[in-house]
């Protein structure tokens, strides 16, 4: 009896021995069968519903945080949002906690983290709870996160200003002003911002992400074409043939020179026009015996005028155009009917101004001079120049029919420039000497920069503040939208405010009732380019011109500039205002 007892407490110890190993090899496993999982969507937005990249996103239920399982099946303590602001969290839990959750049990809410950004935690309602099998699904609504106005913010503000007077007061070469204003708010990132997060303003990938190289290779192509063409002498010989037409008389020959100037200025970057069309201007006027500044101020506004027409005539219309998506037959279709009445009304306006000057003119002009003039405005290359007109025509039509095959402006530019190049065979190494490549650099200082106002929050307040003077007044937007960046285009050059309020008019158009028929972004189109003309640091053609005339030996001033400029910039501005709320 005792031996039977022995053995059966024997036997007993084993199973229970033999059980408990069974349950700490198992464990793992019964535990996992008796998990579910719970996966919650959302996005993160600011307070301009716009997305809120590469903002941190974490889970807390009861309080404490749970790790993530990534979509690579690791574990993360945090997830970061798209480009677009979603975020997708997954985690394991046991299923009596996901019951609890479900039932409001126990309270879970999703943290969000961004160093530009106050924190915000959201909690999960349980009635948006969905259950299948064994997961669980929850679609978080939009968590919006305020600005914080930290170090960073005033830093870059203040580095942005600097840069605007610095290239307003014409202190610093505008390239270098820009690319100095993009190195110190990367130079403070890393320095300062590394240590503390109130000086992290924008870091060196960012700020790449913020070029827009639609708009670099637009001009980079363009500056190629222009420079074959150039070659060709045609723009010297277009200048002469107003003469000729005009028949030396000053009031004619000024005419026709702003309608060449108008039009080429369209179909070629404005600034270049003015390059290529002034010293022969300032020579034909020398021939006439008129001061040169009575044809090229009006050719110079006529430049500004003519290339708000198109995509490619000026600046801040490319700028726009990339930005908002709008193609070349886009702008063509919108502004075009508008540039004709204004540079209908500058001709009238140059008559009342310069009458006197072209009265004085002599009757009979040099002989010599003329034969001199007509000797440097030949046409030099006729090949090259059909060539070029055939290349032109062809890239014109891919700019029109460009939106059909989704094809950016860059793209259409880049073909004709690189069809022109093979075909010509001129040196590429010459060709590349003729790119400004101050330009392009001053573009892409000017993204960074940009780019770091937005990211600190800069530019959302400044378009919540025009968005609280506007309210849901579509006419009192496309005031501000064209009365304030056309005041800042005459103070400072267009292209950097033009490149400041690209954010705050996209903002404007999505929330302003009426305002997805773009007409918000046509008259930032006419603010920036017309209201470049008020004074001859508004616009790069102007101070082109300025330098060009004051090398010949005839000063364009500030004062002299405004005292025409201004007066016409009030009456374009008037009658694009009347456009603007007619037709839109």
């Amino acid at each position: 009896m005792f031996v039977k007892n022995r053995i059966v407490r024997w036997a007993r110890l084993i199973a229970l021995f033999f059980f408990g190993a069974c349950l700490f090899l198992f464990s793992p496993v019964l535990a996992q069968e008796d998990e579910v999982t719970l996966t919650v969507l959302g996005r993160v937005v600011n307070t301009q519903q716009l997305a809120v990249p590469d903002a941190q996103v974490r889970l807390f239920v009861g309080g404490r945080p749970l790790t993530i399982l990534t979509s690579d099946g690791e574990e993360a303590d945090v997830v970061e949002t798209f480009v677009d602001g979603s975020y997708v969290l997954e985690v394991r839990l046991p299923r009596s906690m996901a019951e609890a959750i479900s039932q409001g049990e126990v309270q879970a809410a999703v943290e969000v983290r961004h160093f530009t950004y106050r924190t915000v935690r959201q909690g999960l309602l349980a009635r948006e709870i969905a259950r299948a099998g064994d997961q669980y699904y929850v679609e978080v609504q939009p968590i919006v996160l305020p600005r914080v106005f930290n170090a960073a913010f005033f830093i870059a503000t203040g580095v942005f200003l600097l840069i605007f007077a610095l290239i307003s007061l014409r202190v610093m070469h505008e390239t270098m002003a820009a690319l100095a204003g993009a190195v110190t708010v990367l130079a403070i990132t890393y320095l300062a911002g590394s240590k503390h997060a109130d000086f992290y303003i924008i870091d060196f990938q960012h700020a790449i992400s913020h070029i827009d190289f639609d708009v670099i290779f637009l001009v980079l192509a363009l500056m190629i074409f222009v420079a074959i063409v150039a070659r060709t002498g045609v723009f010297q010989w277009l200048a002469f043939a107003a003469y000729r037409l005009a028949r030396g008389r000053p009031w004619p020959l000024a005419v026709a020179l702003i309608l060449i100037t108008a039009i080429t200025s369209a179909f070629l970057n404005n600034v270049t026009v003015m390059l290529l069309i002034a010293p022969v201007t300032i020579e034909i006027a020398l021939v006439l015996g008129v001061d040169p500044l009575a044809f090229l101020v009006p050719e110079v506004l006529a430049s500004n005028i003519g290339g708000t027409a198109t995509l490619i005539g000026d600046p801040p219309n490319t700028l726009i155009g990339s930005y908002a998506g709008l193609g070349f037959a886009s702008f063509l279709w919108n502004l075009a009917p508008m540039v004709v009445v204004l540079t209908a009304a500058l001709i009238v306006m140059t008559w009342f101004i310069y009458r006197r000057a072209y009265a004085q003119a002599p009757t009979e002009p040099s002989a010599a001079l003329i034969a001199r003039l007509e000797e440097t405005s030949r046409i030099t290359d006729p090949a090259l120049l059909r060539r070029s007109a055939i290349v032109a025509a062809l890239t014109i039509i891919l700019f029109f029919i460009g939106d059909v095959f989704h094809m950016p402006p860059a793209v259409a530019a880049l073909i004709g420039a690189t069809i022109l190049l093979v075909w010509a065979r001129p040196s590429i190494a010459e060709m590349l000497e003729e790119v400004d490549w101050t330009t392009l650099v001053f573009f892409m200082a000017l993204f960074m920069l940009v780019g770091a106002l937005q990211d600190v929050g800069v530019i959302q307040v400044i378009a919540e503040a025009i968005k609280g003077l506007a309210g849901d007044s579509l006419t009192v937007a496309v005031l501000l939208i064209l009365w304030v960046p056309a005041v800042g285009s005459a103070i400072t050059e267009n292209i950097p405010f033009a490149a400041a309020m690209l954010p705050v008019t996209a903002y404007l158009s999505h929330t302003i009732p009426g305002a997805e028929n773009n007409v918000l972004w046509w008259a930032l189109a006419l603010g920036t380019c017309l209201g470049g003309n008020a004074t001859v640091i508004g616009a790069a053609a102007n101070i082109v011109t300025a330098g060009i005339s004051d090398r010949a030996g005839y000063p364009l001033t500030f004062k002299g500039f405004f005292k025409v400029g201004a007066p016409l910039t009030l009456v374009i501005l008037l009658v694009s205002t009347v456009y603007l709320l007619v037709r839109y």
